[in-house]
Order: C-alpha cells, then sequence, then structure tokens
C-alpha cells in the first residue's frame, strides 16, 4: 500500500496548484493586454510599412472644365510616403482613367516625420507623380505636421517653403474651379485667433461677399467638426461658422483626424473631415454626425451648376459614401 498523504502535504499541494492556476491566469491576462493594446497600435501604425509609388501612366489633361461642370479630387493627412499613402495615391491614379479631374485639393499635413524641404520626393512626387505627369494642379491648405522637425521660429518660413514647392498661392487664397469656388484657409492658431487672424478673416469675408460661383467651398485643415481623437476645433468653428452661414457656405472639407466622416446639414453647411489619406486613428460619431467610417479613403467631387455629388474612396476602390449636395434656385 502507499503512504498517506498527511494533512501537511496535502495543502502544499495545493498551494501548488493554486500559484501554478494564478500564474497561468496572469499569463493569459497579460497576453490580453499585449494584444488589446499592440494590435490598435499596429494598425493604426501600417503607415510606417514601405509602399511602392504608383507607376501608372495616365493620359494627359483628360479631364474637362467649363462654367457649367468640373470635377476635382480631395485627399487630407497623406505624408507619411508609407504603404497606406501609397496605395491611396494608386487608387486616386486608377479614379483618374476613370473620372478624369484636373484638380486635387490638400487638406494638410502632406509631411510627416521631417520637414517638407527634406521629404519633398518621397511624400509628394512618388506617390503623386502620375498625377503630376498628367497635368493636375494642386491646391493646399496648410496643415501643422510639417512643422513638427524644425525650430517654432523657423515656422513661417517653413510654411513658405511649403507653398512655394506646390505652387500654391499662398496661405490663404481662393481657386475657380467650373462651377466652384474654393476658398483655400490656414486653420492655424495664429492665423485664427492669433495676430494675423484679421487679415485672413477680412479676406475671406470680401471673397465670400464677392463670390458668385454656384458652389462656395471652404478647405482647411482643422475640422470644426469631428468625433475623431482630437475632436472638434472649436476655436476654429467659432471663428469661421458664422461667415460660412452668413455667406452661403455649401461644403467644408478638413483633414487633421485621421478618419472620414460627414455632418447631417448644419444651419446649411457639410462639414466633412477626410483626414485618412496615409495614417488611420479610431473615430467615433456625435449627434452631428451622418456618415463616420475608420477607413484609408480619398474624395472625388462633380460640380455641375446643379448638383455636387461627393465620393468618399476607400483604397481598394469602394464607395465608402456618397452625397449630393443640390443647388435650389
Amino acid at each position: 500500500m502507499g503512504r498517506a498523504v498527511t494533512h501537511r502535504e496535502a495543502v502544499v499541494t495545493r498551494r501548488h496548484w493554486f500559484h501554478l492556476l494564478l500564474g497561468i491566469a496572469f499569463l493569459m491576462a497579460g497576453t490580453l493586454i499585449m494584444v488589446a493594446v499592440i494590435y490598435p497600435t499596429m494598425r493604426w501604425k501600417m503607415d510606417l510599412v514601405p509602399g511602392v509609388p504608383p507607376n501608372t501612366v495616365l493620359q494627359p489633361e483628360a479631364w474637362s472644365v467649363t462654367d457649367e461642370s468640373a470635377t476635382f479630387a480631395v485627399l487630407g493627412d497623406n505624408g507619411t510616403g508609407g504603404r497606406n499613402a501609397m496605395d491611396i495615391a494608386r487608387q486616386m491614379a486608377q479614379t483618374y482613367e476613370e473620372t478624369p479631374y484636373g484638380l486635387v485639393v490638400l487638406l494638410g499635413d502632406i509631411s510627416y516625420y521631417g520637414s517638407i524641404a527634406d521629404r519633398y520626393e518621397e511624400v509628394f512626387l512618388e506617390p503623386l507623380g502620375p498625377l503630376l505627369d498628367a497635368g493636375v494642379t494642386f491646391e493646399l491648405a496648410v496643415g501643422n505636421h510639417e512643422l513638427e522637425y524644425v525650430p517654432s521660429s523657423e515656422a513661417n518660413r517653413e510654411i513658405v517653403r511649403r507653398i512655394e514647392e506646390v505652387g500654391t498661392k499662398g496661405s490663404f487664397y481662393s481657386v475657380v474651379h467650373g462651377p466652384v469656388e474654393i476658398f483655400i484657409l490656414d486653420s492655424s492658431t495664429p492665423q485664427i485667433t492669433g495676430s494675423a487672424g484679421p487679415e485672413q478673416i477680412a479676406w475671406l469675408e470680401g471673397a465670400l461677399s464677392a463670390s458668385s460661383a454656384a458652389w462656395k467651398v471652404a478647405a482647411f485643415h482643422h475640422p470644426p467638426y469631428s468625433s475623431g481623437g482630437r475632436g472638434s476645433s472649436v476655436e476654429v468653428r467659432d471663428v469661421l461658422e458664422p461667415l460660412f452661414v452668413q455667406y452661403g457656405v455649401d461644403l467644408v472639407l478638413t483633414g487633421h483626424d485621421h478618419h472620414y466622416e460627414r455632418t447631417v446639414p448644419l444651419d446649411g453647411v457639410t462639414y466633412v473631415v477626410s483626414g485618412a489619406g496615409s495614417k488611420l486613428r479610431a473615430a467615433g460619431a456625435s449627434d452631428f454626425t451622418a456618415v463616420s467610417e475608420n477607413i484609408l479613403q480619398f474624395m472625388i467631387a462633380e460640380a455641375t451648376t446643379d448638383s455636387l455629388v461627393l465620393r468618399a474612396v476607400g483604397a481598394d476602390g469602394a464607395i465608402i459614401d456618397e452625397f449630393t449636395l443640390v443647388k435650389e434656385r
């Protein structure tokens, strides 16, 4: 017969199993926590993975612009130079083949991880080369990330250099594209509530009141309405929204938060966040939200004097959102 287990030995055995099970439980909990933390980080940081630039050859100047109709594309926060940015740029080239457009509105942050002076070829020329070769023009709304890697004393000079690189006219101006007038604004703090703010706001009020375009579209970086991680730029909203409502702005295009979101019409104005040109960040929805999606995307717009049709297009060509603004006569 075997030796009887003493009470002390039984207690030790139970403690051994208890500690073993406790260790397994802690290991499983730690694994779950790591998965919960690392997986989303990996998902949102795919912008760091290198990508291959598109090599499509596009038909030059295949678009048509008249007083009655025009098409244009919208791209926000595209400046990583990584796989995500290349995938979006490739789809933009494919969309051009189906719906040619002669203008791209850039919503800021065209360069991450360094200044545009150092990364111009990597983040601009390489991904957007097919469109540039086809003669497409670009208009830039000033973002914030290009300034991360330069001293603050260099900020203004860096903005000037960045604007000169893409051939735009300044940090705030307007461009007429068929029946659409696009008001490019600088939503950085100095240009909104700082010392430079009054000049831009006075110009905007005069330009909006003088515009006879069928469609008035404002484009800038910081969103007045957003359910993303950075949220609504209330400071920008307080300054600009009254002018948009007073002078009949139809559409506001912004970036900064890295998702896609469209609001319901707010006092006649539809606001869009289109900041997922190369990065993703989780976003929810608010009481002002009509559509909110965490997906890489750009936009294509088709305008006539009677309607403005916009589609948010994913990196795989899928239509994420489509909506139509109709001009009441």
